[in-house]
């Protein structure tokens, strides 16, 4: 008997960007999504001072949502896609995290650091905060659901949603 290769249909296509509240600064960056999400070379990936107005931080938080990219197999950027963060990468995002808030250690960068991930589909942005697991790390939140608002929901709106989500992660994430 010959059995047929399992080929599992590709995922519904979305958008992602994801919002670190650290005391310092806020990073607002995109992701290239398809199974997995990875940093996108030509996604956004930007910093914002601590002080923004719910407008504000709707609005950026908006811009690297809908920069979002649905890379899959097919894609021309697929492999630029999987090659781009590596360890250098990493270590010059650290390095930019840590002058920007000016303080010298990670431990310090990401005490009180909060994490909200977004996500777009079909018409609908899904805020669901994540908390601080320790080394730079972020995970779900049991018995926290996603919070749904539609698409259409004005930058301040939006920007005050992402705010008090980022207060559920800060309140249960690791110190």
């Amino acid at each position: 008997m010959t059995r047929k290769p399992f080929n599992p249909p590709p995922p519904k296509e979305r958008k992602e960007a994801t919002v670190v509240a650290f005391r310092a600064f806020y990073w607002i960056h995109s992701w290239a999504v398809y199974g997995a999400s990875l940093l996108d070379p030509d996604g956004i990936d930007a910093d914002y001072p601590p002080d923004l107005g719910d407008s504000e931080l709707g609005a950026a938080a908006r811009e690297a949502l809908l920069a979002s990219r649905f890379i899959g197999p097919d894609h021309p950027d697929w492999d630029r896609v999987g090659a781009y963060f590596t360890r250098e990468k990493d270590k010059e995002l650290s390095a930019r995290f840590l002058a920007r808030a000016g303080v010298k250690t990670e431990a310090t960068l990401y005490k009180g650091a909060a994490n909200v991930a977004l996500t777009l589909r079909d018409g609908t942005i899904s805020l669901e905060p994540w908390k601080y697991e320790g080394r730079g790390g972020f995970g779900g939140i049991r018995g926290v659901e996603p919070t749904e608002l539609p698409e259409t929901i004005s930058d301040e709106e939006l920007g005050a949603a992402i705010r008090a989500a980022i207060e559920v992660s800060r309140a249960v994430g690791k110190r």
